[in-house]
């Protein structure tokens, strides 16, 4: 009875909501046994759990009034493996090794990488590499802050290389899914096919966050195996970190010679020039005409992250088309300004307090020590947040999340990773700056 329930409900909402709507937060609810004649739905996280109560629950039961007046509809806390679909059986998932196709971002080639003197070598090196030239080395080290480009980079030479060799086999992967997935085929006695994957079936590796290698010197071992056996091939392999190989405390001697051995580029803040060409480029791109003097005036008082930057622009663009007023000095200067306010405004204690809530926890839970999901995954986000909204320091959030300062460091780094193959994950992080007064 629960399950045709389910069926119902589901072709209602599937008519209402906007497809990407629906897949982030309605397909991952699971029916939970029990509440018969009604629904007991099983909630991913707390966080999903309160936004379908406070978005979608009323609509649910109303649905369902029309099925079964005397049905009642509950949400609670999946646990555990329980966090399949509700339309499906629950089933055993196995780690897979790695993607057939990688998942890249159809906007990350080289067409719309905007390149300056900040990041030109970079560009250059990674063009060099896509295209086979000639680079004295199968190897290029990509190395930047957060929302530099260097994923942008990576991305855009697989997108090069299958796009005039389909047929290359290309592996895209974190620093962290390598570690994963070779802890998994240990455990499933599926190394031969763990290092067949990778040394034998790949023809391009693109490795992002290498600074997650450090201190896992099985992992560090047989990546460095890998590396050998490719090389030997023929094949070819890009980083990514936030710092050079030899700023990475602990790494092994062995691979930290081989990361060494190829071509460094570093990605630096883009300078005023590079900033503009970014805006314009942004501009275009959304069929926007905005003078050049505004650009170049948000460029000048904008001088972080090219996320920033396009937000920034958006911002312009919506108001000016929203209000009908001209994208002119003046309408720049009122979004430069909300932006400040809001940058200025914005305090770590605050960001802290309100994850908390958002995630229905209190300040001193998030801060504790407990290592469940349920608080690791909200308090990642809150140091992610502090660190792009705020000026604080790793060393002051640390004391403000009673954490280390290379706890708060991996924190943030595993929800920069985490963003890139998680679209729930983005959409809650869309959701808390907007809470914040900063999306």
């Amino acid at each position: 009875m629960s399950l045709a329930m389910w069926d119902s409900l589901l072709e209602g909402l599937r008519t209402e909501l906007d497809p990407e709507e629906f897949q982030v937060w309605i397909e991952p609810l699971r029916i939970l046994p029990g509440q018969s004649p009604g629904l007991a739905l099983g909630c991913p996280n707390a966080f999903h759990r309160a936004w379908v109560r406070d978005h979608y629950l009323p609509r649910l039961r109303s649905l369902l009034c029309e099925i079964d007046a005397k049905a009642g509809i509950s949400l609670e806390i999946l646990t555990g493996d329980a966090s399949s679909p509700a339309r499906q059986p629950r089933q055993l998932d196995l780690p897979r090794l790695a993607q057939p196709v990688p998942n890249f971002n159809r906007r990350y080639i080289f067409e719309r990488f905007v390149a300056g003197r900040s990041n030109e070598f970079a560009c250059a090196a990674a063009k060099a590499m896509a295209q086979g030239q000639r680079l004295f080395s199968n190897t290029l080290f990509l190395v930047s802050g957060t929302g530099l480009g260097k994923s942008h980079l990576t991305q855009a030479v697989g997108h090069h290389m299958l796009g005039n060799k389909p047929s290359a086999r290309v592996a895209y992967l974190t620093a962290e899914d390598f570690a994963n997935q070779m802890i998994a085929a240990i455990r499933g006695k599926r190394m031969d096919q763990f290092k067949d994957r990778f040394r034998r079936g790949c023809d391009m590796l693109l490795l992002e966050e290498v600074q997650f290698l450090a201190g896992k010197d099985k992992t560090q071992e047989e990546l460095s195996y890998t590396l050998d056996a490719l090389w030997d091939a023929g094949g070819k392999v890009v980083f990514t970190g936030n710092c050079p190989p030899h700023q990475i405390k602990g790494l092994k001697r062995n691979l930290l010679s081989r990361l060494e051995g190829g071509i460094t580029a570093p990605i630096d803040p883009p300078d005023l020039a590079t900033r503009v060409l970014i805006l314009e480029s942004h501009a275009r791109e959304e069929g926007v005409e905005v003078d050049h003097q505004v650009l170049e005036y948000m460029a000048q008082e904008l001088d972080g992250d090219v996320r920033r930057l396009q937000s920034a622009l958006v911002g312009l663009m919506a108001k000016g088309s929203l209000t009908g007023r001209p994208m002119d000095l003046n309408l720049a200067a009122e979004i430069m300004g909300q932006i400040q306010r809001q940058l200025r405004r914005l305090t770590p204690e605050g960001i802290r307090d309100l994850v908390a809530k958002a995630y229905g926890l209190t300040s001193v839970e998030l801060t504790g020590k407990s290592r469940r999901k349920a608080v690791t995954k909200p308090r990642n986000l809150a140091l992610y947040l502090c660190r792009r909204h705020t000026e604080a320091s790793f060393a002051s959030l640390g004391r403000l999340f009673n954490r280390d300062h290379s706890t708060v460091i991996y924190g943030v780094e595993q929800v920069e990773r985490a963003l890139k193959m998680d679209p729930k994950l983005t959409q809650e992080l869309g959701f808390l700056e907007q809470r914040l007064g900063v999306s």
